[in-house]
């Protein structure tokens, strides 16, 4: 590439460049090798977590219709169109369990969410991104982030110059993040400034990011969990972000879609709670980036000043497409979900049967599968100088010699030769052994989840691994 005459901003190159196309690298080198006779196989990609199925046929048609009509064309409101979010609400206090007919239980501005709490967005990445420019001043501002993170949210705190604090996981507990170590934080930043509010440094939490179901790890909180989180919010004065990327694949007892929290029924749910969302799983539509905020209007007042320089308004044939259809559209997202759990849990069945590999959490459209200890000692089978091999080591070689394409764990980490980064990691010592990958099991059919056994039990083999 020929060099530039000018300079880019330090924080754009201080950024991590995106993973996935690395991963997706390995399957076409896989798909080009000869090294084994399993390379003539097919190639199994659970790399991303994107639906596999085509959007509902009703949703193609409406979205030929109104791609079509020159109106859709031009600019829409910058909040999104107002059918839109009304039908957003509806569908919300619907799934949450508010009102049988989508109502709000108190009206506007009490419990449950009304189409002036909504914003929709081009996807849900720009709307976390939005939201870090509302509320967190570069250089000056941290986040709370579990780690394992998605490294979305991650880059864009880099980008942005917002400190992330990441809150360990705990890999015995599903992969959900120490709501003490959370609060330990809170209290150490309270006793070590003068300003209640900010660190020695002076950087000032400003917002708690959780993510259920989780990505990477699938975890899902509970109700009893995630209040727990807002009160923490609340008493610190900080936002609560949830990200809810996943919301119509939280599982309920028969294995259909359930209620993924009830902080909506909260009357005072405004002046903490922010849920950021997404069309692109539930519906099937990744490629038209439609995502949503649900927060305060005071909040959304500040957010349009940010969408306006960034989108001036989302997509609209699509949303013009789905207003009218979104409570048509239940029973299909009823039938993804069940459908999803089913998957999930022949996954989990089929990799806990063979030798050294545990599915540890799962969730929405992913596993967090931690592969077998042995591996991590296993450099000279591969003929490889290490010490000891990481996750990424892993993956690379069971995509490029076993045609099983995942993400390493170390994607959702810090750089883990950045010992000034790990330090301030506190009691991520665990997190750091990088012995998990991320399966996506959305993207993929029940046969390819069974194929997978036979190619993890080469994986043993190849690793040196006996039965």
């Amino acid at each position: 590439m020929s060099p530039l005459n000018f300079s880019v901003a330090p924080a754009v190159e201080a950024t991590e460049a995106p993973p996935i196309p690395r991963a997706q690298a390995w399957g076409r080198d896989y798909a080009s090798s000869s090294l084994s006779e399993a390379a003539a196989a097919e190639l199994l990609d659970l790399s991303q977590g994107v639906p596999r199925a085509a959007p509902h046929p009703d949703v193609l048609a409406a979205l030929a219709r109104t791609a079509s009509d020159p109106a859709s064309a031009r600019y829409g409101p910058i909040l999104g169109e107002p059918t839109l979010r009304s039908a957003v609400a509806k569908e919300i206090n619907i799934q949450y369990g508010l009102d049988s007919d989508g109502r709000a239980t108190t009206g506007e501005g009490g419990a449950g969410v009304e189409g002036t709490d909504i914003a929709i967005t081009t996807g849900c990445n720009m709307a976390f991104l939005a939201l870090l420019m509302v509320l967190c001043p570069p250089g000056k501002s941290s986040v709370l982030l579990p780690l394992p993170a998605y490294f979305n949210q991650s880059m864009c705190l880099s980008l942005q110059s917002v400190k992330p604090v990441y809150i360990p996981c705990d890999p015995h507990n599903k992969f959900k993040a120490s709501l003490l170590a959370a609060r330990t934080f809170f209290q150490n930043v309270s006793s070590s400034s003068s300003n209640a509010n900010a660190d020695g440094d002076g950087i000032e939490p400003r917002m708690i990011c959780l993510t259920s179901p989780n990505n990477p790890t699938g975890a899902v909180y509970s109700h009893e969990e995630i209040k727990e989180w807002y009160d923490l919010a609340k008493e610190f004065k900080v936002a609560l972000v949830l990200d809810e990327t996943y919301r119509d694949f939280v599982e309920d007892d028969d294995g259909g879609r359930g209620v993924p929290h009830r902080l909506f029924e909260e009357k005072d749910w405004r002046e903490t709670l922010v849920c950021l969302g997404s069309f692109s799983k539930g519906y099937r539509i990744p490629g038209h980036r439609l995502g949503n905020i649900i927060a305060s209007p005071t909040l959304l007042k500040h957010i349009t000043t940010i969408c306006d320089c960034m989108q001036i308004c989302a997509p609209r044939p699509p949303q013009l497409a789905l207003a009218p259809l979104l409570p048509t559209l239940r029973e299909d997202l009823l039938s993804s979900s069940r459908q999803l759990s089913h998957r999930r849990h022949l996954f989990t069945e089929t990799v806990n049967a063979i030798p050294g590999w545990t599915v540890i959490s799962t969730g929405g459209f992913f596993a967090y599968v931690q592969f077998p200890s042995d591996y991590q000692h296993a450099s000279s089978v591969l003929g490889l100088k290490r010490k000891k091999l990481g996750s990424e080591d892993v993956a690379k070689v069971l995509a490029t010699r076993c045609g099983v394409v995942t993400l390493p764990g170390s994607f959702f980490m810090p750089n883990l030769k950045d010992d000034e980064a790990w330090d301030e990691v506190v009691g991520g010592e665990e997190i750091k052994e990088d012995k998990w990958l991320r399966f996506a099991v959305a993207n993929i059919e029940d046969d390819v989840v069974l194929k997978l056994g036979p190619r993890l039990r080469e994986m043993n083999k190849l690793m040196g691994m006996g039965e």
